[in-house]
């Protein structure tokens, strides 16, 4: 989810005071600007740890994904 602030006032206050943890595919990028982009989108949110995926290796990336979902508490 990108936040454009002056259309989502009502997103924006929904995230104040929350964890956002970024997950995004991607080609060669990796997170690229997916945290600043979420920092500068969600203001009063705090940005946790996030996860991107190969685009190509997203069939194969469940164990990724478990140790993500692990490291980051929702999965315990």
């Amino acid at each position: 989810m990108l936040v454009q602030p002056e259309r989502s006032e009502a997103v924006l206050s929904a995230v104040t005071g929350k964890t956002v943890l970024p997950v995004t595919t991607h080609a060669m990028s990796g997170l690229g600007t997916t945290v600043s982009d979420y920092r500068s989108s969600c203001p009063g949110a705090t940005i946790g740890e996030g996860l991107a995926v190969k685009g190509e290796e997203v069939r194969d990336a469940g164990a990724d994904v478990e140790s993500w979902l692990l490291c980051t508490g929702l999965l315990q």
